[in-house]
């Protein structure tokens, strides 16, 4: 049976489409490119390594200093003219508790390595973290906070420069996103895609829908124990009485934005980034496997938050990002270059979390301030203080005590 023709026009396409991505790919990934990252990846391996057999002279502390300090300021080469140029955009490194999580040869979860991090810092031991952790004193302990077991299990995937290029968003002619892989639309609906867990981007969740549909299922329909183990990520609020607890979650500032997170662990979260030339990278959440920090293996961002698209037009956008904490003023320049590339925002919405963290920095801006003035105050004072220190208070003594009778000068005879 020969093929119909709208058979030879699929066929066609699908051709065309794979000679496009590879050639989008190699105009991507230039022999420079390439070389750069082989050459990042040798320095950060080197580095750990040294770590691992407990090289901790000054010397090999400053270059692993060195070589993981630049990690995190890394603003991803390979797209420079493929963005937009500005080199006044805000831009925002890994959050502090995650920076164990970028040095980490395992990518082991941050908000796990934090607990052995701090039993680390009290014990009595000159191993540096990771050889006390896996090699030392530490290999064998499990925390109640995170155990042994959590701990190992939830590694995160941070991108090769090549893989990266799976999860690169387009903008085409009318506004839309398209996947630069395949120029598809982009699309985030429900139950219809899943990562292919090697770093080959988004794919049709096929097996999810008919099993969801021979069961008798809705496709919204998620495992609400694997939910709430992802949730206590962000549980944050503790103390000994229920009424702390409750306050500190609900009036304190950390509380606050934990609240905001645990929304973040429900099923078909889609996440993006924005390197420092506001190319857009977007995949599919899984909390302690892949987050913000691995579209772009934790460098630098100029914007970090949740999205949705339906049929390559954005529905929604929150600034929502627990390993970058991108701030409003990043979100605001990142929707205005939205703006600028022609994107196609008619029905865009974005959430209320842009509210919660507008009013959130301006209290911490207040905090600040009046921290400021208080150590102002404390200042001034000292310096008042040092100036009476200097100055003749004799006359003082003299109203309380009178004057020292005066010796007359005796006249040579």
């Amino acid at each position: 049976m020969l093929p119909s023709d709208h058979d030879r026009e699929q066929a066609a396409r699908r051709i065309q489409r794979a000679w496009r991505a590879k050639h989008d790919t190699n105009a991507f990934l230039t022999t420079s490119v390439r070389l750069n990252d082989f050459k990042l990846h040798a320095s950060l391996t080197a580095a750990r390594e040294s770590a691992a057999v407990g090289d901790n002279s000054p010397k090999a502390r400053w270059q692993r200093a060195i070589r993981f300090t630049s990690r995190l300021q890394d603003a991803n080469p390979m797209l420079t003219d493929n963005g937009v140029q500005d080199d006044s955009a805000p831009q925002k490194i890994l959050e502090t508790q995650h920076w164990l999580e970028l040095v980490d040869g395992k990518h082991r979860y941050g908000s796990n390595l934090k607990w052995y991090h701090k039993v680390w810092r009290e014990a009595d031991t000159t191993e540096n973290f990771f050889q006390w952790l896996d090699h030392g004193e530490g290999k064998s302990l499990s925390l109640e906070d995170c155990s042994r077991e959590q701990l190992e299990s939830e590694k995160i995937v941070y991108l090769s420069t090549e893989q990266r290029l799976n999860y690169l968003v387009e903008i085409d002619s009318i506004g839309r996103f398209r996947w630069a892989r395949n120029h598809e639309l982009v699309d985030t609906t429900p139950g219809r895609w899943k990562d292919s867990g090697n770093g080959q981007g988004i794919v049709p969740d096929t097996g999810s829908i008919r099993g969801a549909l021979f069961r008798g299922e809705s496709l919204g329909s998620t495992d609400s124990a694997a939910r709430e183990a992802a949730a206590t990520h962000y549980a944050g609020a503790r103390g000994r009485y229920k009424l702390t607890r409750e306050f500190r979650k609900r009036f304190t500032l950390h509380g606050i934005v934990n609240r905001l997170l645990r929304k973040t662990v429900k099923k078909n979260v889609w996440i993006y980034t924005s390197d420092k030339h506001f190319n857009i990278f977007v995949g599919i959440k899984q909390t302690g496997t892949f987050q913000h920090s691995s579209l772009l293996a934790g460098g630098v961002v100029t914007s970090a938050g949740l999205i949705s698209v339906k049929m390559g037009v954005v529905h929604t956008l929150s600034p929502l990002s627990g390993h970058y904490r991108t701030s409003v003023d990043h979100f605001h320049k990142f929707t205005d270059v939205l703006g600028e590339r022609g994107v196609d925002m008619s029905k865009a919405r974005i959430s209320k979390a842009e509210i919660a963290l507008w009013g959130i920095e301006h209290i911490k801006k207040a905090q600040k301030s009046k921290q400021q003035m208080v150590d102002k105050g404390k200042q001034g004072l000292r310096d008042t203080l040092n100036k009476v220190a200097t100055l003749d208070v004799s006359w003082k003594r003299e109203v309380l005590e009178g004057r020292e009778a005066k010796i007359p000068e005796q006249k040579d005879s």
